[in-house]
């Protein structure tokens, strides 16, 4: 299958890893629609604005979702909209509930009547918990947040509805991953904002170990996905399943970093439940796709320490 003319529906096109599979796409020749949650600002493809359709609507929004979904009639559907916080808070949970269950169902349900082709549910490698690495699609979820049960509760509902109602989905869950435009406390942009600004970064000791995955590598990974005969109704891992100590990439970074840096090993504790070791285990992926990563950490990391290096010494903002 071509991209070229098709049309292809992105909710969350505004965030992190959603606006690189936009910009990918139109490159690809796609006819790109996003779906944006109501005031959110689409900063990280104000250059491309002009060659998408932007929608804006609450996900839960089934009346809206639907006048959307019936003036797209979208034959590819990525789904990367949900709220994300890992944090271990019972408050967060009537919230994860609401966006992450409740939006995917919504969604579903205003797309029942579209002639689609592949709906991609992006899942989560939070799912998993504390599985012991390297972590493979047959093993069971253990979500320890009301994020990661949000997540398993959508890709069961997804699977449900590609058993039963012959939807075309397939979900995907991707392992941590990194590069420009991305913002929020994850390891990475969290290191690189604090040092970059001459700032203290607390962390622990630094001994877990875990995959890190180049932003662009993840997309080539979606759209292999996307086009791939053999993926409907699968759960797929993505992910390249090399695990480096969190330690060894802070020191990567602070070689990327001119002047002064300040880095606190074992001022933070480990997160209740988690575990020493994530990284996955990616042979469904590779033997359907042939999907291979192409760019290695220290690459990746110099390209993501100089973006954000432009942005803050230009003081760029969400414009």
């Amino acid at each position: 299958m071509s991209w070229k003319g098709k049309r292809v529906l992105v909710t969350g096109g505004g965030g992190f890893i959603g606006s690189h599979v936009v910009k990918r796409l139109l490159d690809e020749g796609a006819q790109v629609h996003i779906l944006l949650k109501t005031h959110s600002s689409p900063w990280r493809i104000k250059d491309r604005l002009d060659q998408v359709g932007i929608h804006t609507s609450d996900i839960t929004d089934l009346d809206s979702l639907s006048s959307i979904v019936s003036h797209i009639n979208p034959q590819v559907v990525f789904h990367l909209a949900a709220l994300v916080d890992t944090s271990r808070s019972w408050d967060l949970v009537a919230p994860m509930m609401k966006n992450n269950i409740v939006g995917t169902i919504a969604l579903l349900t205003s797309l029942r009547q579209c002639n689609l082709d592949v709906f991609i549910y992006t899942g989560s490698s939070e799912e998993y918990g504390d599985a012991p690495s390297p972590i493979s699609e047959c093993q069971r979820e253990s979500p320890l947040s009301p994020y990661s049960f949000s997540k398993v509760a959508g890709t069961y509902v997804c699977q449900m509805a590609a058993k039963v109602f012959d939807l075309p989905l397939t979900v995907v869950r991707p392992f941590p991953t990194y590069g420009p435009f991305q913002e929020g406390s994850m390891f990475i942009p969290s290191a690189i904002r604090e040092l970059l600004l001459h700032q203290e970064f607390k962390m622990s000791q630094g001994e877990q170990r875990r995959e890190f995955n180049y932003v662009g590598d993840m997309v080539e990974a979606y759209l292999k996905v996307a086009l791939c005969p053999g993926a409907g109704g699968e759960v797929i891992n993505l992910g390249n399943g090399i695990p480096y100590k969190v330690g060894e990439v802070v020191e990567i970074i602070k070689g990327l970093i001119d002047g002064e840096t300040i880095v606190r090993r074992g001022a933070l504790s480990y997160r209740k439940g988690e575990g020493m070791e994530c990284f996955c285990n990616n042979q469904k992926l590779v033997a359907l796709t042939g999907w291979m990563p192409k760019v290695s950490l220290a690459e990746g990391l110099r390209i993501t320490v100089e973006w954000y290096r432009a942005y803050y010494s230009n003081n760029r903002g969400r414009t």
